[in-house]
């Protein structure tokens, strides 16, 4: 199902371009349900699963008027760190900072990303805030089976073991097992985790 995005830029060429983007973007299915110049009516963002804004100066606004519904996120289009610890102390329900010049397939992926609750950085930021690297899809501990994949991708759509297991026809305990293999290889410790790190390296589409 295509994640619903409202629109928030002060020009029509501005809003224009992103909803292009959006559309355009490969691999993600994002919905452009609304545009505005501002987020001052809350029940205009109703219908979206996130909004999307460029202006900062509107972040708290826009921040106030999602938090009328308490089910929507954030993605704000900017290269200002500080804004990361802006969008933290915000009551959201997923939220992401990309940079102006981020490809369409990269603002697509992070509005749907910010949609199902995660958390959404680039690359080079999150490497400052980790104070360590992340690695590239060429520096796994070793690359995912095809099965693994399969597994991680219906974690990605929200499905439980039992729910995988009957999609793939195998056992619960087989999932487990390529859960728990997957974990290792890409170095996290859960669901969240796998599912973002994953999206990064490309090994699924969000």
């Amino acid at each position: 199902m295509a994640t619903r995005a409202f629109v928030v830029a002060p020009t029509p060429v501005t809003r224009a371009g992103l909803r292009s983007m959006l559309a355009n973007a490969e691999g993600t299915e994002v919905r452009v349900v609304g545009e505005a110049t501002s987020p001052t009516d809350p029940s205009a963002l109703s219908e979206a699963d996130v909004v999307l804004l460029t202006d900062e100066e509107l972040l708290e606004e826009a921040s106030m008027a999602v938090a009328e519904d308490g089910t929507q996120a954030l993605v704000l289009v900017s290269e200002e760190e500080h804004a990361v610890s802006r969008l933290r102390a915000m009551q959201l329900r997923g939220w992401g900072l990309v940079p102006p010049d981020a490809p369409p397939e990269e603002l697509a992926a992070a509005v749907a990303a910010a949609g199902q609750g995660l958390i959404v950085l680039p690359k080079t930021l999150t490497e400052r805030l980790l104070q360590e690297p992340l690695p590239s899809v060429g520096e796994l501990s070793e690359a995912l089976t095809a099965r693994e994949r399969e597994v991680l991708d219906l974690l990605a759509h929200g499905l439980k073991n039992a729910d995988i297991a009957g999609e793939l026809h195998i056992s619960e305990h087989t999932v487990k097992f390529h859960i728990s293999s997957l974990y290792a290889k890409l170095g996290v410790n859960n669901r969240a985790e796998a599912v973002s790190r994953g999206a990064r390296h490309g090994l699924i589409s969000l």
